[in-house]
C-alpha cells in the first residue's frame, strides 16, 4: 500500500459519526475513539490532501483528523474548501478543524465566512458551526470577534422569496460546537489544546 491508497479504516467506521458531531449520541464510543486514534497516528499527509481532494465523506474526515491532530499545515486548503462552501455538509469540520488549529489565521479565515455567508437569507449552510469555532476562539483569547455577528438577530433570518421563513439560532451552534470541544478535550487527552 502507497501513501496514495486511502484505507476504507480511515473514512467508513468515522465520517457518520463526526456528521453533525453525531458522535455525541453513540453508544459505543470507545470504538469511535479508537478508529480516529488508528487514523490519526497512520495518516499520513498525502494521504490526508488526497481525501481533500474527494468528496464530502473524505474531506469531513480529514478535517475531523486535521483538527484532532492540530494538522495545521492544511489550513489553506481548508480556506480553500470552506469559503466557496461547495460540498455539504463538511463545513462543519472545517470550521472545527481552524478552532482546533486556534491561531489569528483561523479566526480570519472564520470571519471570512461569516462575513460572506451573513446573513444566511436562503443560504443555510455551517453559520452555526462557525459562529461556534469563533466564539470558542473568543473565549480562549478574550477576544470579542463573534459578537460583531451576534449582535444583529436578521443575520441569521432564513429567507425566500422576500419572506422570512425561520430562524438559525447562533446561541445552539455555540452551545454544540462547545459540547463537540468537550469531547475531544475528554477522549483525546493527549491533543488538548
Amino acid at each position: 500500500m502507497t501513501d496514495y491508497n486511502i484505507p476504507k479504516h480511515y473514512v467508513i467506521p468515522l465520517y457518520l459519526n463526526v456528521l453533525h458531531g453525531n458522535f455525541l449520541w453513540i453508544d459505543d464510543v470507545d470504538a469511535f475513539v479508537d478508529s480516529t486514534r488508528v487514523a490519526l497516528y497512520e495518516v499520513t499527509d498525502k494521504q490526508l490532501i488526497q481525501m481533500y481532494n474527494r468528496c464530502w465523506r473524505h474531506t469531513i474526515t480529514a478535517s475531523w483528523l486535521c483538527g484532532i491532530g492540530r494538522f495545521s499545515q492544511h489550513l489553506n486548503k481548508i480556506e480553500t474548501l470552506l469559503i466557496p462552501s461547495q460540498t455539504c455538509y463538511a463545513g462543519q469540520f472545517h470550521c472545527f478543524a481552524l478552532a482546533r488549529f486556534d491561531g489569528a489565521e483561523s479566526v480570519r479565515v472564520l470571519r471570512s465566512y461569516l462575513d460572506t455567508y451573513l446573513p444566511v437569507g436562503v443560504r443555510q449552510y455551517d453559520q452555526q458551526w462557525a459562529i461556534g469555532a469563533l466564539w470558542w476562539l473568543d473565549r480562549r483569547h478574550g477576544t470579542d470577534y463573534a459578537q460583531v455577528y451576534l449582535a444583529n438577530p436578521d443575520n441569521w433570518k432564513l429567507r425566500a422569496r422576500d419572506q422570512e421563513y425561520g430562524t438559525l439560532s447562533p446561541e445552539e451552534g455555540i452551545l454544540h460546537f462547545q459540547k463537540v470541544m468537550d469531547f475531544v478535550d475528554q477522549y483525546f487527552p493527549e491533543f488538548a489544546t
